[in-house]
């Protein structure tokens, strides 16, 4: 299966200003300048590039953290079969820390990890609210952080000056304010009813949507917003609320097992007979459908923030065709979102230490080597994935959604999406430098 990761040979770097004018403008003053006040190591370092990776391995949230260990070693692999990062530098996972131990542990972890040298960079992480207190650690610590999922807008809003950390998954507001734009073309829905998981992430999803629904289409309805204690079994009494008022849309940003559960048990109370449309926008793909079987239901759209889905553009993009057939191959399941996230969180690293050495001709400090990523931009599943906000910190992602289908040609028993609808990125983030929420509150209908 052919891999169309561009790697080069060191023999080929070119240093200095010949180089600069080939690099993200975020990056290159810093990059021949600054070393961060870490000592420069000069050439490709013949020991491995370690990584502790965090996800969750325990609990329903796993359901999300088992896609994500899955294409850790799938990446690992696929780049150390071609020598490493540049084809000289291998990668070894040196430690796996399960999300579930808790925030002060992790902390304790990360402060450990840096004092004692333990690893080159930190990765991963689901959990949002976790994203808000490790990645601080890494910058105090001054460890380089590849956040990998986490969505919450206030990661950097909140701390503006993190110079050891990047995220290359969009936020939240891809999905919710995406969510909004895709309701906002159909002229069928006069009542919506949202029903979000009771924390940080659901809240966020819920206060984006309506407030975007109020700007873009006032002649909505929001009959009620629902907030389920995350992670509970039993649905039933959502299901009849919901039932009872008959929308004609019911958005939701459950996710992972919970979105499964609750899907589920929708299906068995005939909650999808009594409404219009669901749109699932709470990062739904493969996974859901799988787990779902034969009780999709056909009035439901899904997708989310990136096109991470294993069909979309898989005809037209070799690149994201040899991932999914790798992953397949591997696990005998089609990638979900953590996998997704995942993936493009590697293309970061390999692209990130490339510019690096192209400039300086030394292998990367860690501040060097983050202020490579940033502003960034790599081919992923739905085109090109852009480091354009937070400073160049954070990639800016459109939204993609479609219909449950069994009608399709790949080896999996469960449906997949067809009839895709695209945002672009521009219609659902914000500009670079507005705060999130300021932008939601003004935003206009598409022309």
């Amino acid at each position: 299966m052919s891999d169309n990761t561009t790697h080069a040979s060191r023999r080929r770097f070119l240093k200095g200003a010949a180089a600069a004018g080939g690099i993200g403008a975020f990056a290159g003053c810093a990059l021949l300048d600054d070393a961060g006040g870490e000592e420069q190591v000069e050439g490709i370092p013949d020991e491995p590039f370690r990584i502790v990776h965090f996800t969750f391995e325990s609990g329903p949230p796993a359901f999300y953290g088992e896609p994500m260990i899955n294409v850790v070693d799938m990446m690992v692999d696929r780049i150390n079969d071609r020598g490493g990062l540049l084809g000289e530098r291998e990668i070894e996972v040196v430690d796996r820390i399960d999300e579930d131990v808790g925030v002060e542990s992790m902390r304790g972890s990360v402060r450990q990890i840096a004092q004692n040298d333990e690893a080159d960079m930190l990765m991963g992480l689901v959990s949002s609210a976790h994203s808000l207190s490790i990645a601080p650690a890494a910058e105090e610590n001054q460890i380089p952080f590849i956040v990998t999922a986490p969505g919450t807008y206030q990661l950097f809003e909140e701390n503006p000056d993190l110079d050891y950390v990047v995220r290359p998954a969009g936020s939240n507001a891809a999905g919710a304010v995406g969510g909004a734009r895709l309701v906002e073309q159909m002229d069928d829905v006069e009542t919506v009813v949202t029903i979000d998981p009771d924390y940080a992430w659901g809240h966020d999803h819920r206060d984006m949507f309506t407030a975007a629904i109020e700007r873009i289409r006032p002649d909505i309805e929001v009959l009620e917003t629902r907030t389920p204690e995350p992670f509970i079994s039993d649905y039933s009494a959502h299901v009849n609320a919901i039932q009872d008022l008959e929308p004609d849309l019911l958005a939701s940003s459950l996710w992972g097992g919970d979105i499964s559960t609750f899907t589920s048990q929708a299906v068995d109370g005939g909650l999808f007979d009594d409404i219009g449309t669901a749109l699932l926008y709470g990062d739904t793909g493969a996974p859901l459908l799988d787990s779902l079987g034969d009780d999709m239901p056909e009035n439901v759209i899904m997708g989310g923030r990136g096109g991470y889905q294993p069909n979309y553009r898989y005809e037209i993009s070799s690149d994201h065709r040899a991932f999914v057939d790798d992953y397949f191959d591997r696990y005998d399941e089609m990638p979900g979102w953590g996998a997704y996230h995942e993936w493009a969180s590697f293309k970061a690293l390999e692209a990130g230490v490339q510019q690096a050495v192209e400039v300086t001709g030394n292998w990367p400090t860690g501040s060097q080597l983050m202020n490579s990523i940033r502003g960034l931009s790599f081919e992923m599943s739905h085109g090109s994935h852009v480091m354009a906000q937070a400073g160049g910190r954070q990639a800016s992602a459109p939204a993609v959604f479609g219909q449950p289908t069994p009608d399709h040609d790949h080896p999996v028993d469960h449906h997949l999406l067809t009839d895709y609808e695209f945002i672009p990125a521009h219609e659902c983030n914000p500009p670079d430098g507005v705060m999130t929420f300021d932008w939601v509150e003004q935003i206009d209908p598409v022309q």
